[in-house]
C-alpha cells in the first residue's frame, strides 16, 4: 500500500491508501504500485482507476503526477466522477477546445488537437 492524494486547484479532492493506481499518462496508461519508482509526468484526458479499501473511479480533464517515497500525489483539472461521465459531456468538452482552437498558435493547437483526439477515444 501507498498514500495517494488527488487536488485540484480549489480543493483536495480524495485521499488514502491505495494498492494500485492507473492514471491516463501521456504517451499511454500508467499503473502505479507500491515502490514503484521516482517519476513526474503530465497526464491526458481520461480514467483515474484507484484501487483501495474503497475503489475510486473519475474522470481527468489534465494534469501531472509526482511519485516518490511510497507517496502519489495528482494534480488535476476538471475531475469528474465517472457516473456522470457521458457522451454530451464529452461532446462538450470537444466543442470548448474546438472553440480554443481557432485563435491558438501552431504550438497550442497541437496539444488543444491532442486533448480532442483523447475526448473522442472515449465517446461511447
Amino acid at each position: 500500500m501507498f498514500n495517494f492524494k488527488v487536488v485540484t486547484p480549489e480543493k483536495t479532492y480524495l485521499e488514502g491508501e491505495a494498492s494500485m493506481v492507473v492514471l491516463p499518462g501521456i504517451e499511454g496508461d500508467l499503473g502505479i504500485l507500491p515502490d514503484h519508482s521516482n517519476i513526474i509526468t503530465s497526464i491526458r484526458p481520461g480514467f483515474v482507476n484507484i484501487d483501495s479499501k474503497d475503489n475510486h473511479q473519475f474522470f481527468v480533464e489534465e494534469g501531472f503526477i509526482k511519485f516518490s517515497e511510497n507517496e502519489l500525489l495528482v494534480v488535476a483539472v476538471g475531475i469528474v466522477d465517472k457516473e456522470e461521465v457521458n457522451n454530451d459531456l464529452l461532446n462538450e468538452k470537444i466543442e470548448q477546445l474546438l472553440g480554443q482552437i481557432e485563435g491558438a498558435d501552431e504550438k497550442n493547437k497541437s496539444k488543444l488537437q491532442n486533448k480532442i483526439d483523447c475526448l473522442k477515444l472515449l465517446l461511447n
